[in-house]
């Protein structure tokens, strides 16, 4: 069902989100049932795969990396993507507990797995990482590409009772980024005060300030180091 080296698209029928949601499942060309693999889940599943190539970067780095597999989770669309990953949306704990119960039963049934599990997601995507990480610490490790942060966002990370770790990227140009509403948005202030939130917190974390923008052009030339720094051996 599942070939390796491919993304292999895949459809659960949540109950928690009450819709169906479309995967994609990546299975590395050295994939073996026969040992334990981490899990990558990357929100914004279709930016993660076709834009910044995760899992052909992680293949080109295969033999420095922890074995792991890949699970793409893709939106249907920009309305449900905001309700579903915006950091004070109600909506958020569906995705949550889709991802925590629904989608780990799935990993656990079809996969030779290990407790280990990093979150990437971009923009808002970052931010149901983020959430997700602070609220379950079963899946504590998240590598944040610009997330949207909100007071929500630091009430959670007040109440934060469990060891996490992180990679915070924030663009230097992201001061007013214009929302697809229109409106613009400073990613940058919220961003260096999260930063300074984790520090005073002693909260391991990478943080970076990139040349750039709220883009791929951005972001992409950082998954490298940053499967080596979760999953370096």
């Amino acid at each position: 069902m599942f070939k390796r080296g491919l993304v292999t698209p895949f459809e659960i029928e949540s109950t928690a989100l009450a819709r169906t949601v479309k995967l994609g499942i990546y299975l590395p060309d050295s994939y073996s049932a026969l040992k334990e693999h981490a899990v990558i889940i990357a929100f914004d599943g279709q930016d993660f795969s076709q834009l910044g190539q995760l899992h052909r970067q992680y293949e080109e780095l295969n033999d420095q990396l922890t074995a792991s597999i890949i699970i793409f989770v893709h939106y249907p669309d920009i309305e449900t993507r905001s309700q579903e990953y915006h950091p004070d949306s109600p909506h958020k704990t569906k995705m949550i507990a889709f991802v925590t119960s629904e989608l780990e039963d799935f990993v656990a049934t079809h996969f030779r797995v290990s407790d280990k599990r990093l979150l990437m997601g971009d923009s808002l995507a970052a931010s149901i990482a983020l959430s997700l990480s602070l609220n379950d610490e079963r899946f504590n490790e998240a590598a944040l590409f610009s997330p949207m942060i909100t007071a929500a966002i630091t009430q959670e990370l007040a109440a934060l009772k469990h060891p996490v770790k992180y990679v915070q990227l924030v663009g230097k140009e992201e001061k007013a980024f214009k929302l697809m509403s229109g409106a613009t948005a400073d990613f940058l202030t919220p961003n260096r005060a999260f930063h300074a939130a984790l520090t005073a917190r002693g909260i391991e974390h990478e943080y970076r300030e990139l040349a750039g923008g709220h883009t791929w052009r951005t972001w992409k030339p950082e998954i490298a180091s940053i499967l080596l720094y979760f999953l370096g051996e």
